[in-house]
């Protein structure tokens, strides 16, 4: 049984053993190693799916990472030179494409050698689920709630097991793990929380049926169908007549042929529009896109939009989607590092991307319409306090303000 028989099960009681959860517990279980490689498969396999996962980790991986304290950047942060090189195999971006990758699964685990920033050869990995071995005992405390700062030390202290394709194993603590969830981590397992993919097996098998669907029609339009349509003929064809007629029809040069009887040809495909694959498969695609809140204008995919919506759509992804994803591992960052305790920001941002520049297009012509509105008020003898608060500006001064105040009814009152 190959993993998409298993995966995409029929019976409700499969797919509850799919989902990883248990009709008695709720929550979401430890070691899925199967369940974990057959969904990383089921992405890679399926072209919806994976076009889905490449186009939102391709626009995570252009985020820019900043450090701020009391409010200034600080260019030299040793945590910039840790991201920009996180490994030896993978470049900054290509690690934050991990991080989008991963947690669009479900959880990314990003494993950090020490939690001193600028400890020589420090290294951080994303970790393969399907790899993580977690101790029995943890799912025992999993849904615990923890008051006790020793039992939490305690707690991250627990031996995590990484196992290599070849067997081979690396043990670390739990500490050494900067967890993020897709979706939550309470729903009665703080270190692994459940995966919205797991609500798309049916979606992500509709598709591979239409893929499939269109392959088989594609390689049988071009088969036919010979036989006669004379009533007479009540007798079948005989094997060498059958492969006369093939060999004359499929080798012969000719254009013309002429028959003792007429016969009938068909395909055996007559009309693939009618089948609506394409749409199907458009459709399934929209679907897993608007699961992980990509906008429509983003996904694109043959739907025509206009330049200026697709640019403003992903201004809204960034800030809808992506934004807070960065924001939660950048925080994750800042506390394990202990950069919360020195007063310093991490940051992940998108406003150096071309696309944004639409977005302060419109921004500038609100600012202008602020302007003109103040001006206004000015002119019907606004005090600047006053016109300041109703549009929410800041302007300490406005020249010829005050000398338009003293100016006498009746007279000239022009800005």
């Amino acid at each position: 049984m190959n993993f998409f028989e298993r995966w995409f099960p029929s019976a409700y009681s499969n797919v509850r053993n799919v989902l990883g959860f248990s009709t008695l517990n709720a929550s979401t279980q430890f070691n899925q190693y199967v369940k974990d490689k057959e969904k990383l498969a089921a992405v890679l396999s399926n072209p919806a799916a994976l076009k889905v996962f490449a186009l939102q980790c391709d626009m995570f991986s252009l985020g820019q990472i900043y450090v701020y304290k009391d409010g200034e950047e600080v260019k030299d942060d040793p945590f910039l030179s840790l991201v920009r090189s996180p490994n030896p195999l993978q470049s900054g971006s290509q690690w934050l494409w991990d991080f989008m990758f991963w947690t669009m699964l479900g959880n990314s685990y990003n494993y950090v050698n020490s939690s001193v920033v600028d400890t020589p050869l420090n290294r951080m990995y994303f970790l393969d689920p399907s790899k993580i071995e977690w101790p029995p005992e943890m799912q025992k405390y999993a849904d615990k709630l923890i008051f006790s700062d020793d039992l939490l030390k305690s707690y991250k202290k627990q031996t995590i097991i990484y196992r290599y394709d070849d067997g081979t194993t690396f043990t670390f603590p739990l500490d050494r793990l900067v967890i993020t969830s897709d979706l939550t981590n309470g729903v009665g397992n703080w270190f692994r929380g459940p995966s919205r993919f797991n609500a798309l097996y049916k979606i992500v098998s509709n598709s591979e049926a239409s893929l499939d669907s269109k392959n088989i029609n594609v390689r049988w339009s071009g088969k036919f169908l010979v036989g006669s349509n004379n009533d007479t003929a009540k007798m079948g064809l005989t094997d060498d007549e059958k492969a006369d007629i093939t060999d004359k029809f499929l080798e012969s040069g000719k254009n013309v042929y002429p028959l003792k009887t007429m016969i009938d040809i068909k395909r055996f495909v007559t009309d693939m529009a009618a089948l609506q694959l394409d749409e199907s498969y458009l459709a399934d695609y929209f679907l897993i896109g608007s699961m992980y809140n990509i906008p429509r204008d983003v996904l694109e995919a043959n739907v025509s939009s206009t330049f200026e919506n697709q640019e403003k759509a992903r201004m809204a992804h960034v800030s809808y989607t992506l934004q807070p994803k960065g924001n939660d591992f950048m925080n994750s960052l800042e506390r394990f590092f202990g950069y919360d305790k020195q007063g310093k920001n991490i940051l992940i941002d998108w406003g150096h991307l071309l696309f944004v520049q639409v977005f302060k297009k419109d921004e500038a012509a609100i600012e202008t319409i602020k302007i003109n509105s103040l001006n206004l008020l000015l002119n019907m003898q606004v005090p600047l306090e006053d016109a300041n608060r109703y549009l929410d500006l800041d302007f300490k001064t406005a020249m010829g303000y005050e000398a338009k105040a003293e100016v006498k009814p009746g007279g000239n009152q022009g800005a």
